[in-house]
């Protein structure tokens, strides 16, 4: 069976634009991260798979192509298939050393620029040599590395902070590389972690200026302080159920406008990274509506990158639910006055 490898060129069209595509296009394709996009594209050409049959070749082929790369595709040689025939040809006189192009196998007197091709042989083989240290960098990404801070393992603090920093300042990368990985608890953990602490805080908050402004401290200092254990216990468990029933909403009307791309997971852990928003309600009085606006925010940018759709069609998954509340209220307002006219007119009352 023929076995072949794929050598990556670069960009199959020049341009700033192309080039951007067809960096994010190897990250997403190839789970590589940023860096190591950039590093592969810097040094083509580049053997990224070889010894692979040819079904697998057209698949590199087709993804390279998708994402606006160009490739070229070599047979290896088989030590079970038969040599080819050689046609004994007719020696050449030749004048002076001759060099053969790595690329194109064009012969040509000895000159660092082949004739044919335009390829610099010093810097082709320059390349190659680097290609051979490179050789496996395309692959699929392992778990680990699609593991956020939060779920590698690393100590509680570090990577509470660390993810909390990345979610709130660098949300388009954290998202693009983390949204679809794997596992439901982690994520759901830290959603309650963030929300405990920045709710649990604002309504602390709320509490203290009701008591210092009604003196309800100094009246009954025993049951409103039972009243805010009340709303702090339960808060725990009500912040697990709004993120597993907003990430089903969410999910449905993704699939509504034509945007599930990646599964209920990637939805519902976007959620739960998403309510580090509500981290600012530890700001007094004014935290809470940031942080809401916030949320929403973070869940328009990971779903836009977790499931890799466009912007608008992002924002119509996530307001969907309020549009059709506002919707619904509008046709109540207009339906219920003609519902009661039409009562008093069949009663008599508004003749």
């Amino acid at each position: 069976m023929a076995l072949y490898k794929v050598i990556f060129l670069g960009l199959a069209v020049a341009g700033p634009d192309e080039e951007a595509r067809l960096l994010k296009g190897l990250q997403k394709k190839f789970r590589l991260t940023p860096e190591k996009a950039e590093n592969l594209f810097q040094r083509v050409p580049i053997v990224v798979k070889k010894g692979i049959s040819k079904e697998e070749m057209e698949r590199y082929v087709r993804a390279f192509e998708e994402i606006g790369g160009r490739v070229r595709v070599e047979e290896e040689a088989s030590d079970e298939s038969p040599e080819p025939l050689k046609i004994e040809e007719p020696e050449k006189k030749t004048y002076g050393r001759r060099i053969t192009c790595p690329q194109c196998g064009f012969e040509q007197a000895e000159t660092d620029e082949c004739i044919k091709c335009g390829v610099i042989i010093s810097k082709y083989r320059q390349y190659q040599e680097m290609a051979r240290s490179m050789e496996g960098q395309v692959r699929e990404i392992s778990s680990e590395d699609r593991a956020a801070p939060w779920e590698s393992g690393e100590g509680f603090i570090g990577a509470f902070l660390r993810t909390t920093r990345d979610v709130l300042f660098s949300p388009t990368p954290f998202f693009r590389r983390y949204a679809a990985g794997e596992g439901y608890l982690s994520p759901l953990i830290y959603g309650v972690i963030t929300g405990l602490l920045g709710i649990g805080v604002s309504i602390f908050w709320a509490w203290l200026f009701v008591a210092k402004l009604f003196l309800f401290d100094q009246w009954m200092p025993h049951s409103y302080s039972k009243t805010l254990i009340g709303f702090i216990i339960p808060l725990p468990f009500q912040l697990a159920l709004s993120i597993l029933i907003g990430s089903s909403i969410t999910h449905l009307c993704l699939i509504i406008v034509g945007g599930n791309k990646n599964g209920f997971h990637t939805t519902f852990r976007i959620l739960a990274y998403s309510f580090s928003g509500y981290l600012f309600g530890i700001i007094p009085f004014i935290g809470i509506p940031i942080g809401g606006i916030y949320f929403l925010i973070l869940t328009v940018l990971g779903i836009r990158e977790g499931h890799e759709i466009s912007t608008g069609r992002a924002i119509l998954a996530v307001f969907l639910p309020t549009l059709v509340g506002i919707g619904l209220a509008i046709l109540l307002a207009i339906l219920l006055p003609l519902f009661f006219g039409s009562l008093r007119f069949i009663s008599g009352t508004g003749v």
